[in-house]
């Protein structure tokens, strides 16, 4: 069981929900939004991404209250076609404006097979793999690129360089599964999302493996070592193969939805918003049903069919480490360190609320 620590404790999911609804609420977001957000940041912590979950509450409630995001604000269509729409969130919460998108994106593609929606200026769209679980539950495959133009863009150095250069620039992937968890692929582009920075700084820990280049370009375990001063930088997964993937999706999510990417003037460290390129194929135009389902089957059981190094820790598919956490801390509740519960109680102190956890 997960929250043993003396500096973590375990709350019901449910609980984590209605504290981020309240704030966003009491911020001035309309119930419908605030519902939205508070639901995805719960359960990014349910499945295990805690570096998307309650960690971003204050920095959500810190941006709305200095302008940088919106409450209430409403998707803008900048361009269509066929299968191609160009919308734009106007820097609006994040996560409503992504399901909206993605939304869109599968309406399209039920239509003709396949459609395409790029989000520019949308605020922090949260954990990217939920709207690849969503596109699935429609039955679409898809493929989703993100970026994170200034401010608070710039966390990788480029491969062979030193400083802060590029975003994190996730990817998501899905492919539905009837009966099984979709298979999910949700990544980002740098060795880890700052987010889990974060959240190794809060628990004081080390990083696994040494993902951050200091100042002086030293690599280093060190979580503080990112963030300075004077600042480090992350360095991009699988090196000049992820630097490689992270400059197109500043290219595919930045550039052709016209939201821009990373680059002067400087960033920050506050936080920042997303472009998206979301594209999905309805899988019942692409392939026989009759056939993808058994097919899909067997080759699950194959790829899983491998002996595991570790015996406690079998062969699994995308998707289905968050599927497990997600079943576990249903039942056992969602740990949370200290200082995330500190952060999330500051943002409700900053809009007149008593501490909800």
């Amino acid at each position: 069981m997960e929250g043993t620590a003396p500096d973590i404790r375990v709350f019901d999911v449910e609980r984590l929900r209605a504290a981020a609804e309240a704030v966003f609420r009491a911020v001035g977001c309309p119930a419908v939004e605030a519902e939205a957000v508070a639901a995805h940041l719960a359960d990014a912590n349910l499945c295990g991404h805690d570096s998307h979950g309650m960690i971003r509450v204050l920095p959500y409630v810190k941006a709305l209250r200095r302008g940088y995001f919106h409450a209430g604000r409403e998707i803008a269509v900048v361009r269509e076609a066929p299968a191609l729409v160009v919308l734009d969130g106007a820097m609006g919460l994040g996560q409503p404006l992504a399901n909206a998108a993605t939304d869109r994106a599968c309406s399209m593609a039920a239509v003709s097979g396949a459609g395409t929606v790029l989000l520019r200026r949308a605020g922090h769209v949260g954990r990217l793999g939920a709207y690849a679980e969503r596109a699935a539950e429609r039955g679409m495959a898809s493929i989703i690129f993100c970026n994170a133009p200034r401010p608070g863009g710039g966390v990788i150095a480029p491969w062979g360089g030193i400083g802060r250069r590029l975003g994190a620039s996730p990817i998501a992937m899905g492919m539905p599964r009837p009966a099984n968890p979709h298979v999910v692929l949700d990544f980002s582009t740098s060795y880890y999302a700052v987010g889990k920075l974060r959240v190794a700084r809060n628990k004081g820990e080390l990083l696994p493996e040494a993902a951050v280049i200091a100042a002086d370009g030293t690599p280093t375990r060190d979580p503080n070592a990112y963030f300075g001063p004077p600042e480090g930088a992350m360095i991009p997964f699988g090196g000049h193969k992820g630097y490689a993937l992270n400059v197109f999706t500043d290219l595919l999510a930045g550039m052709l939805s016209g939201g821009g990417a990373d680059y002067p003037p400087p960033g920050t460290d506050e936080q920042g918003g997303n472009n998206l390129m979301i594209v999905t194929v309805a899988v019942d135009q692409a392939a026989d049903p009759a056939w993808l389902g058994p097919a899909l089957a067997d080759y699950a059981a194959w790829v899983k069919s491998a002996a595991p190094i570790d015996p406690a820790r079998p062969v699994m598919l995308p998707g289905e480490p968050e599927a497990a956490t997600r079943a576990r801390r249903a039942a056992d509740g969602v740990p949370l360190d200290a200082r995330t519960i500190a952060q999330v109680n500051e943002a409700a102190a900053l809009v007149g609320l008593d501490p909800p956890l």
